[in-house]
């Protein structure tokens, strides 16, 4: 049984990513909406919150669920993947909350981002590409 609900979970996730990938943001929150699965497929899918409102430019919900992210999920990512996502949401949460204060200092550089993603798995670098 417990296998079953994780095979589901994984091809709702695996949906929800080729919304991600085909720029339909309202379809990605609309299939992680009352996800339940693993730890790690929680963690994922709260970023995919954090990137589905960024790249709808609701700036402040974005920066929520980055942060929720950061504080609750981060922990659950796998160690190889753990150093990449961290600075990926610590970049992207600095620039929704840039847009909402512009006074918000930046966090690290797009070329420091493309560093760590030369030794990110493939999976992660491809779901969490920029």
């Amino acid at each position: 049984m417990k296998l079953i609900r994780n095979i589901r979970a994984a091809g709702k996730f695996h949906r929800a990513a080729k919304s991600m990938q085909a720029g339909d943001y309202s379809a990605v929150l609309d299939r992680l909406d009352g996800f339940q699965a693993q730890p790690y497929f929680l963690a994922k899918a709260e970023l995919f919150r954090a990137m589905a409102r960024h790249r709808q430019d609701r700036f402040a919900e974005a920066v929520h669920h980055y942060d929720n992210f950061l504080t609750n999920h981060l922990a659950d990512m796998p160690p190889k993947d753990r150093v990449y996502v961290e600075e990926y949401a610590k970049f992207f949460r600095s620039r929704a909350q840039a847009r909402i204060d512009p006074s918000t200092p930046l966090y690290s550089s797009l070329e420091e981002l493309r560093k760590l993603a030369a030794s990110a798995p493939f999976l992660t670098k491809a779901e969490f590409s920029f």
